[in-house]
């Protein structure tokens, strides 16, 4: 009967079941993924007396997989999931129901919802939320040029199966600034796995030293390829071009505080007062001595436990 129960409330009731805990996790196309479930508390779980349940919380709901004791629980995956998920039982026994998900496709971008609850009385007794973010990396940007006698130049930056969809910017690297959008002409492409290409055409006045630079940023990864070309003009008149592609994961010019100034003016601000309250204290102890002090022994270890002399 209990497990009759169980399985019953798997599929009557498990779309209904809402918490608040959520976490954040991100994977790559192609990859794995663990979606974390670890309930706290004791060490060790008895797993007659739980059902675990993984399911998406987006509309359809849709279970990814499942363990309920002496039950074949294959039936109630989907089959978009099939072969792509599994729960380790000896993990479980020690409150670990995170679910491992193989072959991260772009369709993976949803939320899911780990649910345990109590075999016999189908109280939950704990759940879990993931968001996953999915990303691919784009391929390295691309950089062409062309002239209009001398009087316009044309660039055009194209990167491929990348997720999800880029932001690009162009940077004039003689002032290491962020050219206006609407010079450029964004053209957007998806192929049958979801992942997008881009195509920019930049449109500027002709000068004797251009250096322009194509930044495609992938905003899950936090990542930017970029590419940088340049005519420059040679004493004898002839135009010379370069091209060269920096790391990723540089930052854009884009005015912003790096993250190391951000560090660097945190430890100013949290350092500084903790500075002035260690020198404080060290001229309270000069100000006040406890030697001759022959009270209570237990006020003498506290003396020494504060760090009073």
């Amino acid at each position: 009967m209990p497990l009759k129960l169980c399985t019953g409330y798997f599929l009557l009731l498990l779309g209904y079941l809402r918490a608040a805990k959520s976490e954040e996790v991100h994977g790559i196309v192609g990859g794995n993924v663990d979606l974390r479930c670890i309930r706290p508390g004791k060490k060790h779980f008895d797993l007659n007396e739980i059902c675990v349940y993984w399911q998406t919380r987006n509309e359809p709901i849709v279970p990814l997989n499942s363990y309920i004791p002496g039950d074949d629980t294959s039936n109630y995956v989907d089959f978009k999931y099939k072969n792509r998920t599994s729960l380790t039982l000896e993990k479980m026994e020690q409150g670990d129901y995170s679910l491992h998900l193989s072959n991260i496709t772009i369709g993976d971008e949803l939320e899911y919802e780990c649910i345990v609850i109590n075999k016999s009385s189908t109280d939950r007794l704990f759940t879990s939320i993931i968001n996953l973010h999915v990303a691919a990396n784009y391929s390295v940007p691309i950089v062409s040029d062309e002239t209009n006698n001398n009087k316009e130049a044309t660039f055009s930056c194209t990167s491929h199966n990348g997720f999800p969809k880029p932001k690009v910017y162009w940077v004039n690297k003689t002032d290491n600034s962020l050219l206006n959008q609407s010079l450029q002409n964004d053209t957007f492409t998806i192929n049958e796995k979801g992942l997008f290409s881009v195509s920019s055409v930049l449109k500027i006045a002709w000068t004797p030293n251009i250096s322009i630079e194509c930044c495609i940023e992938n905003v899950n990864l936090q990542q930017n390829l970029t590419v940088q070309s340049s005519f420059l003009l040679s004493g004898g008149g002839n135009i010379n071009r370069h091209q060269f592609t920096t790391p990723p994961n540089e930052s854009l010019p884009t005015g912003n505080i790096p993250i190391m100034a951000i560090v660097i003016v945190f430890a100013i601000l949290v350092g500084i007062p903790l500075l002035v309250v260690i020198w404080t204290k060290k001229l309270c102890k000069k100000k006040h001595r406890y030697e001759d002090y022959t009270g209570p022994q237990g006020n003498r270890q506290m003396t020494e436990t504060t760090g009073l002399k």
